[in-house]
């Protein structure tokens, strides 16, 4: 019978765990600090669920906020919780605290907090902000995808020619262009010769320039100035128009639906709207819907004279139950009509590019392989081979 060995005993546990310990804190460090930068829509979203699920279970609301940012797992909702709380011990009110934090909440979060607090429903209305949240990053992740798939499919189409031109074929025209003249090589041999050759010379700038003026776009998109030129060139493209069209209709009418089921009168929510809603031509539209409104006129006209960005019949609904004094009810009919239109947009958006990517693929390849066929032929024809 074997004895133990009470050193590799010793190891086994006590060492090797100590180093796991080790290990784990400065995954944990990382993790932590990387999540004390950011306080993304996810975060917010959970921020809000904890909240949810602690006050409606009767626990108060201070006291909820202690408990969040003590046993969070979350480091950067840990964070806000602990400022928030911080606001909340001195006898501040929620939207106070979260008014206070622009760089982790909208201005609507705290004005619609606000609206429910003295309602005594603060649960509700968090809990109605983390579903339009959830709701919100889903739709924008559908939309962002849909912008994105067309592109990258260009950008691989666009490095598989390069790769093709500037790697495979010099080798291919290389073996066999030896075996015969250069007057005697199909005309198309030539001018994908030429092509590549042209490539193999100058692929480290062609690279570099791509390279370059992707990142070019991304720091020019990323500006005002950009963001409002990338607008009018979305807008500017029929398919890519009546999705964004959908997407930002969708957008408008959900803050609008919650913000008006707050019970926020027409001035303040035009106003909160206009700040969210950053997009030119429904900044256009607020600023006219809030001199009206100002003056005691209703909705419908100042929105029915912008029918690019809202349809006639979207101006009807609200021109019925505004008289109805039952807005709420129309965003939501809004919403349920144009989600269905925004999917299928999405859907139709992906379809319409793909078969013009893959033609251009088609025809890259059929031309190369006309080249390298032909040059094979030429060299048979040459060493009178068949």
């Amino acid at each position: 019978m074997t004895e133990k060995n009470p050193k590799a005993e010793w190891y086994d546990l006590d060492e090797v765990m100590s180093k796991r310990s080790f290990v784990d804190k400065i995954i944990e460090y990382v993790l932590d600090t990387t999540d004390k930068t950011t306080f993304s829509w996810k975060d917010k979203i959970l921020f809000y669920k904890e909240l949810v699920y602690m006050m409606k279970g009767g626990v108060p609301l201070l006291e909820t906020m202690k408990t969040i940012q003590t046993t969070s797992d979350n480091a950067a909702v840990k964070k806000v919780a602990k400022i928030i709380y911080g606001y909340l011990d001195r006898g501040k009110e929620l939207s106070y605290a979260i008014g206070r934090l622009p760089e982790y909440f909208d201005e609507w979060d705290a004005a619609i907090i606000k609206t429910w607090e003295t309602s005594g429903n603060l649960p509700d209305v968090l809990q109605s902000l983390a579903e339009e949240y959830a709701y919100l990053s889903e739709i924008k992740q559908k939309y962002i995808w849909a912008m994105i798939y067309p592109a990258f499919l260009i950008v691989i189409s666009l490095a598989a020619v390069i790769y093709l031109f500037g790697f495979v074929l010099p080798g291919i025209f290389d073996s066999l262009s030896s075996s015969i003249a250069v007057e005697d090589m199909p005309s198309i041999t030539m001018v994908l010769k030429d092509f590549s050759d042209f490539v193999v010379s100058y692929r480290k700038y062609i690279i570099m320039f791509w390279i370059l003026f992707i990142l070019l776009i991304i720091t020019y998109s990323a500006t005002e100035k950009g963001k409002r030129q990338m607008y009018r060139t979305l807008i500017s493209l029929p398919i890519v128009w009546n999705m964004t069209k959908s997407y930002y209709l969708i957008k408008w009418a959900r803050y609008m639906k919650l913000m008006i089921g707050s019970g926020m009168d027409y001035v303040d929510t035009f106003r909160l709207l206009r700040d969210i809603l950053r997009i030119p031509l429904y900044q256009n539209m607020i600023e006219r819907v809030l001199a009206d409104i100002t003056l005691g006129k209703s909705l419908y006209e100042p929105i029915s004279e912008h029918p690019e960005i809202v349809p006639s019949n979207v101006a009807v609904l609200i021109k019925v139950w505004e008289e109805t004094a039952n807005l709420e009810n129309a965003m939501q009919n809004v919403i349920d009509i144009y989600q269905e239109e925004l999917d299928n947009s999405i859907k139709n958006f992906s379809k319409a590019i793909e078969p013009f990517i893959l033609i251009f693929v088609w025809w890259i390849v059929l031309m190369i392989a006309l080249g390298v066929f032909s040059l094979i032929f030429a060299v048979m024809d040459s060493a009178g081979i068949g």
